[in-house]
């Protein structure tokens, strides 16, 4: 009894329940977004902004954004329904730019979906923040695998050598 879950319960509907709850959330949002003049937009960008520089304030397509050990920063894309073919990155400034196609289901029109829960949507431009002072763009390296597109972009080196400073203790 204390495991804090039920027996044979089904997650299916609840979960059903909560996207249908968010897809009225986000049309009656849109819907307010006019009426509330900028303010709404400007709430938007700053909860985005302020959390995490190299996010963008898209939720489409997910993205784990991390650092590792030698100092890379590492975005990783979740791409599914995604040909890689389509899949374009770039670096413009400060930052990168992804770009991709979703592939269209199957080639019959006929089909109809029970249940749709997943839909690969287009890419156009997002951007994400990876500093050019801080990271070497022009040594990034992108995999793609399964369905995740991996860049990793080393940081930069320092410019010239370094100088070591000496400290000289003073009086006692």
């Amino acid at each position: 009894m204390g495991h804090g879950y039920y027996k044979d319960f089904a997650f299916g509907p609840a979960l059903d329940d909560i996207i249908h709850a968010a897809r009225d959330f986000g049309e009656r949002m849109r819907e307010m977004g006019p009426k509330a003049g900028c303010a709404f937009e400007e709430c938007r960008d700053k909860a985005h902004h302020g959390w995490n520089e190299h996010v963008a304030p898209y939720f489409y397509p997910p993205a784990n954004i991390y650092t590792v050990s030698d100092g890379s920063l590492v975005l990783e894309f979740s791409l599914a329904g995604i040909d890689q073919s389509s899949v374009a990155i770039a670096f413009q400034g400060d930052y990168l730019t992804l770009s991709a196609k979703a592939a269209l289901g199957g080639e019959d029109e006929s089909e109809r979906f029970v249940r749709w829960g997943f839909k690969p949507r287009d890419i156009n431009r997002q951007k994400y923040r990876v500093s050019a002072a801080d990271y070497a763009q022009d040594q990034a390296k992108a995999v793609f695998k399964n369905g995740i597109l991996t860049v990793t972009v080393p940081p930069k080196e320092p410019e010239g050598p370094s100088i070591k400073v000496e400290i000289v203790k003073e009086g006692n």
